[in-house]
């Protein structure tokens, strides 16, 4: 998987638990792919969930802020929601446990026991079930507003992210001013008629610590029908501004740590 420092969760989770070594992980979010309602967890290649892995650290970063995470009074269990369903609608909670294991760094006061429903006999240890993460502080900033501009550095866009414009096949910086300064066009007007298109996903700024919503737009490069990568934009007091690009893997990850994305671009 493609990783960027600016777009990779806080990891408070790794910090906080030990999760279990690189086998027992993988089978414990394996059990998790099959315990929850099927959706695209894997990348084309790979088979150990990393789509999954990375929702849970997103997830737990948020829940953590939000004192989402539930304790026990004896501090031997604790738990939050992960916002994913069973195949019958019911909430599945990351379970953990007092860590004992010798493998643990410090600060790793927990062990990922495992993940559970509220009629598992372990939940009922908790005087409350923990609610699911919210992102939905502002509505209006997850709809396209097809009243403001948008404004584009293209060269910035171009020299800071050229390799991925590579990994699609493109090498011609001015070849790919062209196609860029076409496919930004197009999607803004399909975005005006259409605001679906337009995908939230939620970032923060390490510099700052501010976190915001952002929209990701499909870039056209090559095919009226097939996106090549995604454009982030910020929304500002003047409009919207065009920040960088990400390959749609990477848009797909982001994306899903508010909502599943269900729209044909983004297809990995």
């Amino acid at each position: 998987m493609e990783q960027g420092i600016l777009y990779k969760p806080e990891y408070n989770l790794l910090r906080d638990a030990y999760l279990g070594n690189k086998d027992i992980l993988r089978n414990k979010l394996n059990y998790l792919a099959q315990m929850a309602q099927t959706e695209q967890w894997d990348y084309k290649g790979t088979s150990d969930k990393p789509i999954l892995y990375n929702y849970l650290c997103y997830t737990y970063d948020r829940v953590k802020t939000e004192n989402k995470i539930e304790i026990l009074e004896d501090d031997m269990a604790m738990c939050f929601n992960t916002g994913l369903l069973t195949e019958y609608g019911a909430d599945i909670y990351a379970y953990f446990v007092k860590n004992t294991n010798s493998y643990a760094k410090e600060g790793q006061n927990w062990f990922l026991h495992g993940f559970k429903q509220r009629s598992d006999s372990e939940m009922r240890q908790f005087k409350k079930y923990p609610d699911i993460a919210d992102y939905f502080t502002t509505p209006a900033d997850f709809i396209y507003d097809k009243a403001l501009d948008i404004s584009i550095d293209y060269n910035h866009i171009i020299d800071d992210n050229y390799d991925r414009f590579v990994t699609v096949g493109l090498t011609d910086k001015y070849m790919i001013n062209g196609l860029l300064e076409n496919a930004v066009k197009r999607i803004v007007e399909k975005v005006k008629r259409n605001y679906k298109l337009a995908i939230p996903q939620y970032y923060t700024d390490k510099a700052t610590n501010e976190s915001k919503i952002q929209l990701l737009l499909p870039l056209f490069l090559q095919s009226k029908d097939v996106a090549d990568l995604a454009l982030v934009v910020d929304k500002g007091e003047y409009g919207y501004v065009g920040k960088t690009i990400l390959t749609l893997e990477w848009a797909y990850v982001n994306s899903r740590r508010i909502v599943r994305p269900d729209v044909d671009w983004l297809k990995i």
